[in-house]
């Protein structure tokens, strides 16, 4: 009777934990979000409801869409949105690829030279050449005002490849054995086995090549003069800027905070719609590729 007694004191308090646990996790999620779902309602909100809430909105009493149609129509957000997706793809595509070959390479321990070629990869990762020489050398390649200055630049992520070089290492060597025994090239090892199985550290990688180019910000205000290929975020970053409006006829335009965040949301929403579906890969790239060398 003792034991069932101390048995269900047990269960009681641990239930009184979890829900503890439970309701600060709901606040710090609650308050997380908050900041994003409030910018999201601000957006859909008329100037009297901006106004009257001093910036603070619990829910839009009445949606309103003009925020939105001013971005559209007198932002130049379609082009913008133009540049990053191309920057983002293709970015993306050429990161992988410069990724997976070094890596690979890097994962063969009998390699001649693999653990100099290692000590200077990871050399990267603690010293840079400076933003001047960087400079110099991508004005040198004249890709100055060119959407190649930020793709070419950053091609390689030292961390990134390493990361990728530990996931192909805890590959067993047997694999490999087995395809060069039947004939397979490096290159139809690497594309036939290695990377069917490499689908966890891939959605790693292109999620963090991927958001990496969709922020890019500080590269295009180095490298770039063009208003033409302008980014999203140097867009934000004007609009943020900027408190002069255009006038459309004899219609006033949205409140200024209405337009930014409407422009913070469809800037942010690509974004927040893909993470969904790379998140399964994420957390197990991350693991396999950290722990296995």
């Amino acid at each position: 009777m003792v034991k069932r007694t101390s048995s269900t004191n047990q269960l009681h308090r641990k239930g009184i934990v979890d829900v503890i646990i439970l309701i600060i996790l709901l606040l710090v999620c609650l308050t997380t979000l908050y900041p994003l779902v409030n910018m999201l309602f601000i957006s859909l909100s008329s100037m009297e409801e901006v106004v009257k809430s001093s910036g603070f909105m619990l829910y839009p009493k009445k949606i309103n869409f003009e925020g939105y149609n001013y971005v559209f129509n007198h932002v130049g957000l379609l082009k913008a949105y133009q540049t990053t997706i191309f920057i983002t793809v293709v970015g993306t595509a050429i990161n992988l690829l410069m990724t997976t070959l070094g890596a690979y390479v890097l994962s063969v321990r009998d390699m001649p030279g693999r653990n100099f070629l290692m000590t200077v990869v990871i050399i990267t990762m603690f010293f840079g050449g400076g933003l001047i020489p960087s400079y110099l050398v991508i004005k040198s390649l004249g890709m100055i005002n060119t959407v190649w200055s930020l793709m070419i630049p950053g091609a390689i992520s030292a961390w990134l490849l390493v990361l990728m070089r530990n996931f192909f290492q805890g590959v067993p060597k047997e694999l490999r054995e087995s395809a060069r025994i039947d004939g397979c090239s490096e290159m139809k090892t690497l594309t036939h086995i290695m990377l069917p199985l490499s689908m966890p550290i891939i959605a790693t990688l292109t999620l963090f090549y991927g958001v990496t180019h969709w922020n890019e910000y500080l590269n295009v205000i180095i490298y770039i003069n063009n208003n033409k290929i302008n980014t999203l975020q140097v867009l934000l970053r004007t609009m943020y800027a900027s408190n002069n409006l255009e006038i459309d006829g004899d219609r006033l335009p949205p409140p200024v905070e209405t337009i930014r965040s409407a422009t913070v949301m469809l800037t942010a929403i690509p974004i927040i719609c893909v993470y969904p579906f790379l998140q399964k890969y994420f957390v197990q790239g991350i693991m396999v590729g950290s722990l296995k060398g």
